[in-house]
């Protein structure tokens, strides 16, 4: 489908289209999380002694850990995005695979804030709250359009089956 934005001509949908592109930058991002994690036990240690000289062994515990876990939940959105803009690009949003992808993506970005909300508890930063804040506002907002699309899906479903 080629849309005109801004007097320019733009495919939006498709493998050739702004869609395509924006699966294969979360592919992009699948790679570089996954470089990111299995280099953090180095990172960190490089970022603490660079950065925070009183620091302790706990807080590098406490952050390595923090990091990892908060880094596989990113993953596991990154992940279910992928596979609804892979639908997306075969022209079929409205499928129920859509519908526990945006359940599981709000899932992810809910335990995404409540462990930045453990992380404000222990050690508070400006970019801690409004990380946790943002993943709160994405975990409700794909609960809300996940049930949007379960509707679409239903309405779909039922005009496939009228002749």
């Amino acid at each position: 489908m080629v849309k005109k934005v801004g007097g320019i001509m733009m495919v939006i949908i498709g493998e050739r289209g702004l869609s395509g592109l924006v699966k294969y930058t979360l592919d992009l991002m699948l790679l570089v999380v996954t470089m990111v994690l299995i280099t953090l036990p180095i990172t960190v240690k490089m970022y603490l002694e660079a950065y925070v000289s009183t620091a302790g062994d706990n807080y590098y515990w406490f952050l390595l850990v923090f990091l990892w876990v908060s880094g596989l939940l990113y993953m596991g959105i990154i992940y279910e995005l992928r596979k609804m803009f892979k639908s997306l690009n075969q022209r079929e949003p409205f499928r129920r695979e859509n519908v526990v992808s945006l359940k599981k993506i709000a899932v992810l970005a809910l335990w995404v804030s409540a462990i930045y909300a453990i992380k404000i508890v222990f050690y508070i930063s400006l970019l801690t709250i409004v990380i946790g804040m943002a993943a709160l506002s994405v975990g409700l907002f794909a609960l809300i359009i996940g049930e949007v699309f379960r509707q679409a899906v239903e309405v779909k479903e039922e005009n496939d089956l009228t002749i």
